[in-house]
C-alpha cells in the first residue's frame, strides 16, 4: 500500500511541473564569440572612460574663431594625446570630469579666450570570452571580469560594467535557456554563495531582487530536472512510470 503511495506521488509531482510554467520558457537570442554594444543608454554622470571608448572634442580658440575638431580612442592605459596640450589620462573619470580635467590642461597651453565641448561619441565595445574559446583582448592593461555559466545560450566571462546587475549579464549571456531553473540561480562571491531568484526578476520584473554584481562574481543557473521539451517526452516519462508501476504491482 505504501509503494502505490509513493508512485502515485512520484506520477503526481511529473504532472504539477508539467503543468507549472517552466522557469526560463522564453529563450533569448543567441549571440557568436564577437564584440557587441550594451544597448542602454549612457548616462555621462555615471559612465566611467576605459580603454576602446572614442571621444570627440571641439576647440574655438580666440576671436578669429578657429575651429579644432578631435577624434580620440583611448588607449590601453586610458589615455588620449592632444595636440599641443600632451597625454592626458582619462581612465576611470565619468564624462563631466573628464571633460573638466581637458578644459584645465588646454587653458594652460591656450592664454587666449577659447570655447571647448568634449563628448563621448562611441562607447568602448564588450569582449566576449565563451569557454574554451577564448581570444586574446584587443588590449592590455587592468580588466575584470564576470562569469556567467550554466543553463543560459553563451556560457563564459563578461568584460565587468559598473553598475550593472544580475539581469544584464544573464541578457548579455544571450539570455536562458529552455530548461533554466532560474529561480536557483546562484552567485558566488569569493566562496560565498547568494541566492537570487531570476525568474522573479526577469519575468516578474522585481527590480528590488536583482542582485549587484561585483567584479570576478560567478553567476550560475541550474537546470530544471522536471523540464519537458515537447509533449512527447513528457508522455513518455509518464508511460514509463506507469511501467514501473505495473511492474511492481505484479
Amino acid at each position: 500500500m505504501m509503494l502505490r503511495k509513493i508512485c502515485f506521488l512520484l506520477l503526481m509531482i511529473l504532472v504539477i511541473n508539467f503543468c507549472l510554467p517552466a522557469y526560463g520558457q522564453t529563450v533569448g537570442s543567441s549571440v557568436g564569440s564577437s564584440d557587441y554594444f550594451v544597448g542602454d543608454a549612457i548616462i555621462e554622470s555615471e559612465y566611467r572612460l576605459g580603454p576602446g571608448d572614442q571621444v570627440s572634442a571641439n576647440l574655438i580658440v580666440g576671436d578669429n574663431d578657429m575651429s579644432l575638431d578631435y577624434k580620440f580612442i583611448l588607449d590601453p592605459e586610458g589615455k588620449i594625446f592632444f595636440p599641443r596640450v600632451g597625454e592626458i589620462k582619462l581612465l576611470g573619470l565619468t564624462i563631466p570630469e573628464a571633460k573638466k580635467l581637458v578644459r584645465s590642461r588646454i587653458r594652460g597651453v591656450y592664454k587666449v579666450k577659447f570655447i571647448f565641448s568634449f563628448r563621448l561619441s562611441v562607447p568602448r565595445k564588450i569582449q566576449i570570452y565563451l569557454s574554451g574559446a577564448e581570444n586574446k583582448p584587443h588590449y592590455m592593461g587592468e580588466r575584470k571580469f564576470v562569469y556567467v555559466y550554466g543553463q543560459v545560450s553563451n556560457t563564459g566571462r563578461f568584460e565587468y560594467l559598473p553598475g550593472k546587475k544580475y539581469s544584464d549579464y544573464i541578457s548579455y549571456a544571450g539570455g536562458p535557456k529552455p530548461n533554466a531553473f532560474l529561480g536557483w540561480s546562484s552567485i558566488t562571491r569569493e566562496n560565498k554563495k547568494i541566492a537570487v531568484n531570476g525568474y522573479d526578476v526577469i519575468f516578474n520584473g522585481n527590480r528590488s531582487k536583482d542582485s549587484d554584481i561585483l567584479p570576478g562574481d560567478v553567476i550560475n543557473v541550474p537546470a530544471n530536472f522536471f523540464y519537458f521539451s515537447d509533449f512527447s517526452s513528457f508522455a513518455n516519462t509518464i508511460l514509463l512510470a506507469l511501467t514501473l508501476y505495473s511492474t511492481v504491482l505484479k
